[in-house]
């Protein structure tokens, strides 16, 4: 798996700078203010000579005044700018320039747009809206943009960027803990490592919790008749996201995973009950275990509109649904279905995004609702119930970092059919059988609400995040292991 991890990361290394040197945008190539790729923005990139022979290159003219606002005491000494329509280098000061209107502008919720020739602000205008206006005035709106000092500007025009700019909003959500769809500008790719964590302790049936003293096998008086106890469960996830924007408006995502699973039990073999020690005759089990690559996931992501997003995943079912597990000396059983790697039924999934962000740029919220549709059984007679997961935030731009809090409500009904080889294992004769509340197919889905905190940090087109929660509400269906804290954490990579 390590060798694997390192395999990817030099893969994203390499496709960084191969992609980076396939330009034909004049060096440098990334803006010094956001460190987003300017090949990009080739429509808006700026480049500054200052009067002592530094260059500096930018993507729009909002990273233009807040790269001269942090050199005031410099002299310009050139100022160019992407023509629009050609995307050559042109005077800034001599440009026409066309600001407002209906295209998106970069790191800024008001477009500006430069023209070398008058006609072609002018053809601009009619088409897209907007106010041709001289170069003085451009320069005034993204001053009056960059407000609160460099650093702040710089996040805050990221933020804009994420949020208003050409195909790619949010960028920088509360992705890290939650697949929140989003689109990007044509042409840019996003690479993405997260691991997560489900961390399960103690038994649950409906909304209370229930002692391992009430279950037992075969015993009177326990209303809980399994043989196999399970008392904790880590479930770990790998997952590898690639998103390539097509259009400004079109996004498609590629996404796998790899899986981790281990269930501490507890065997009770129906030995006579002390009342005095009621969980005498319970033993401590090997854990089960297993790990592989899970699913696949392919997604259309489509921007609606500045604030909507809609999305259409389909699973793939590349995760094995027959691992099997050896107890007590007999011949191997099939694994529960919470242990094995995959659903084996191809699923659908729409979605939609709404996000929204403040005039300052300082505050961003949103929600997202998405919907899991598996069609058919699998080739073993059973399919997953299908789910609704419902997620809000709210997070706040703190300079280079973000951070927000988050709800997630998901809905997920009991698994349709059953395996007719994992059903062995609830055999009631302890010679064939070894009963457990995991391999019955009722003893699936519910209803779940978390409270998750997380924080994420950038620099330039790199950026990492943390994310920690605990559930706030539980009603599962039947007797399962209750869920006690998640934690998400990831590294994004755009070019």
């Amino acid at each position: 798996m390590k060798k694997f991890i390192m395999f990817l990361i030099i893969c994203m290394l390499f496709a960084y700078t191969t992609a980076g040197a396939a330009g034909t945008v004049e060096s440098p190539k990334a803006c010094r203010q956001c460190g987003m790729d300017r090949t990009v923005f080739d429509q808006s990139r700026m480049l500054i000579v200052y009067a002592d022979g530094t260059t500096v290159g930018v993507c729009s003219i909002h990273c233009a005044a807040a790269d001269m606002k942090q050199n005031k005491d410099k002299q310009v000494k050139s100022l160019m700018v992407a023509d629009y329509t050609t995307k050559d280098l042109t005077d800034a000061r001599a440009a026409t320039w066309v600001i407002g209107g209906k295209k998106e502008g970069v790191m800024t919720s008001l477009a500006k747009w430069a023209f070398a020739r008058e006609e072609d602000a002018q053809q601009f205008v009619q088409e897209n809206e907007g106010k041709v206006v001289p170069f003085d005035q451009a320069m005034k709106a993204a001053e009056e943009e960059t407000g609160e000092g460099a650093e702040t500007a710089a996040h805050e025009g990221h933020m804009h960027a994420c949020h208003d700019m050409p195909g790619a909003q949010m960028l920088f959500n509360p992705g890290f803990g939650d697949d929140i769809y989003h689109t990007h500008p044509t042409g840019m790719w996003m690479f993405n490592y997260k691991f997560m964590r489900m961390n399960m302790s103690g038994l649950r049936d409906g909304t209370s919790d229930v002692g391992k003293s009430s279950v037992g096998y075969n015993r009177m008086g326990k209303p809980y008749n399994y043989m196999m106890i399970p008392t904790d469960m880590t479930m770990d996830m790998h997952m590898f996201m690639a998103m390539y924007g097509i259009t400004d408006r079109l996004t498609v995502m590629a996404m796998t995973n790899y899986l981790d699973n281990k269930m501490n039990m507890l065997m009770d073999m129906g030995m006579p009950m002390d009342p005095n020690m009621p969980d005498k005759g319970q033993t401590k089990e090997p854990p089960m275990r297993t790990s592989g690559l899970g699913d696949t996931e392919i997604r259309g992501i489509y921007k609606v509109n500045k604030y909507f997003v809609g999305s259409l995943g389909l699973s793939l079912p590349t995760g094995d649904i027959e691992k099997e597990f050896v107890t007590m000396k007999r011949p191997p059983y099939r694994q529960p279905y919470d242990m094995q790697l995959g659903t084996g039924t191809y699923d659908l999934k729409p979605a939609i995004t709404y996000s929204a962000l403040s005039a300052d740029a300082k505050w961003n919220w949103g929600a997202q609702a998405m919907y899991t549709w598996h069609t058919a059984n699998n080739d073993n007679g059973w399919r997953y119930g299908d789910s609704l997961k419902l997620t809000g935030w709210l997070q706040r731009a703190l300079g280079p970092l973000t951070s927000w809090l988050r709800l997630a409500y998901a809905n997920t009904g009991r698994i349709k059919g059953h395996d007719s080889e994992i059903d062995k294992l609830l055999d009631p004769n302890m010679m064939k059988g070894a009963p457990m509340p995991d391999a019955d197919p009722d003893n699936y889905g519910g209803q779940r609400l978390d409270g998750l905190i997380g924080v994420s940090l950038f620099k330039g087109p790199v950026s990492i995040g943390i994310e920690g929660g605990v559930p706030l509400y539980q009603n599962l269906n039947g007797l399962q292991l209750k869920t006690t804290w998640l934690l998400n954490a990831g590294i994004q990579i755009m070019f």
